[in-house]
């Protein structure tokens, strides 16, 4: 297969594979459904997708011009071709894209080698859509919050470190909701996509 300038390398890599080689490969398989043939795809787009739509493609429009689009294999050249469309990429591998970061910030380097740096005692600050406070990986092993501070612009309200803890104790989300009411919507929106299609596809939920 000639190589697809608006594709990315990996997903030109991919596409250029047997489905046996492919299905030995986590990475290249990423995106992927074999069952029905079909690629998630993750594009950057200009104007209308609706002629991506009369294609077959299912799409899911996000914010500044990208989206996602189900689409059969034998239908990306078609897809890829339209004016419409600038570029195309498959799904990642979170570890994976994990590892990669820090191999290029050199991070190993420290972790690894004198003077051995943890990281412990850093404060970090994220900016994002929200946060899900509930999630393990923002709470320590007693349960209760890393977070000490939640400043939800959307309310125009900091949450603090004992406010968090208390909404934690109620055990429910929607109780917690009465104390801490910040949500990620927009992160819990695009789970719950990706949750209905894998249930579509026979997984489970916990699946997600």
């Amino acid at each position: 297969m000639s190589v697809n300038q608006k594709l990315e390398n990996l997903l030109n890599l991919s596409l250029d594979t047997t489905a046996e080689e492919r299905s030995r490969s986590a990475e290249l398989e990423t995106g992927y459904n074999p069952e029905e043939q079909t690629w998630e795809l993750i594009v950057k787009y200009s104007g209308s997708l609706d002629a991506a739509r009369e294609l077959g493609a299912a799409v899911e429009e996000m914010r500044n011009e990208y989206a996602i689009l189900t689409v059969k294999e034998s239908l990306i050249p078609y897809i890829s071709a339209l004016p419409q469309i600038e570029y195309i990429e498959k799904p990642k591998r979170l570890f994976f894209a994990v590892d990669q970061a820090k191999t290029a910030s050199c991070v190993n380097l420290l972790q690894e080698a004198p003077p051995y740096l943890s990281g412990k005692g850093v404060l970090v600050a994220v900016v994002d859509s929200g946060i899900d406070y509930f999630h393990e990986a923002f709470r320590k092993e007693d349960g209760t919050t890393r977070i000490l501070e939640l400043w939800d612009q959307t309310q125009n309200r900091v949450y603090t470190e004992r406010e968090i803890n208390r909404a934690l104790e109620e055990g429910s989300r929607e109780a917690a909701r009465n104390i801490v009411s910040s949500v990620d919507r927009v992160g819990m929106e695009q789970l719950w996509r990706n949750c209905g299609r894998r249930q579509q596809r026979g997984r489970s939920w916990t699946d997600c």
